[in-house]
């Protein structure tokens, strides 16, 4: 549902634009127009903003009922059901004064529903034997993963997630050998930390390792710079927070 109305403030906005240009629905876009045509381009910038944010409006509706609870909110589906129809008729005779009406309608009735949260109430975490040195640490990353994953800012849930296994991985490090592995090599990853635990008979459960070696991969994909940004989405961070706490769960067992 919440993609279902980011959907709606997407569409208003391009219909914002396309008024405020004045600019003719039923013009053509021209992608062979030259470069040099730095005025036509722009708008037809605009106006392929605008089908684009039509077609993503189309297709997140298509899951409303699905996204939503029914039972509490049958009437207003109906509604809005009716709307999107009306809408796409009114889209497709380019006529931007009723589309702009219409939408403001199921927008106002996109308000009145009650959907399945999509946030963590609260994050279960109850990790036990976590040493007394690195609690408050563990203790602060957990609570803003929490806020991260609220905030939908997955990318940075990605990054607490490695920043956690790192913290417990030090502390593992140092528990079998007594020595800061951060002060020799400040900037080792974790691959790295678990190949020199092995080294020192300091093993982990092979399946334990393998969640490891998948969240840094994750994070590293996420992180480093690369021609096409990695957004993970929200099962594929809420798999890794549950994997991150179920890491942490067994490391000081």
């Amino acid at each position: 549902m919440e993609q279902f109305k980011k959907s709606l403030e997407k569409f208003q906005s391009a219909i914002d634009s396309i008024k405020k240009r004045n600019i003719d629905l039923s013009k053509p876009i021209d992608t062979a127009k030259s470069i040099y045509d730095f005025k036509e381009k722009k708008l037809d910038y605009y106006l392929q903003l605008y089908h684009n944010a039509f077609k993503e409006l189309r297709f997140n509706s298509l899951n409303i009922n699905q996204s939503i609870d029914s039972g509490s909110n049958k009437t207003e589906i109906i509604k809005i059901n009716s709307l999107l129809k009306d809408l796409e008729k009114e889209y497709q005779n380019n006529d931007l004064d009723k589309v702009g009406k219409l939408l403001k309608e199921i927008v106002s009735l996109s308000s009145l529903l009650k959907g399945q949260t999509e946030k963590f109430e609260k994050l279960d975490i109850k990790i036990n034997n976590v040493p007394e040195d690195i609690h408050d640490d563990i203790k602060a990353d957990l609570k803003e993963l929490e806020n991260c994953f609220n905030a939908e800012c997955y990318r940075s849930c990605v990054i607490l997630c490695g920043r956690l296994l790192e913290t417990a991985l030090h502390r593992k490090y140092y528990e079998a050998t007594g020595q800061d592995i951060l002060e020799k090599n400040p900037g080792i990853g974790l691959g790295k930390v678990i190949a020199k635990l092995d080294e020192k008979n300091v093993g982990f459960d092979p399946g334990l390792t393998q969640q490891i070696h998948l969240i840094n991969q994750v994070r590293i994909f996420s992180v480093h710079k690369k021609q096409k940004a990695f957004y993970p989405s929200k099962q594929q961070t809420q798999a890794m927070i549950l994997y991150t706490l179920d890491i942490l769960g067994k490391m000081f067992v």
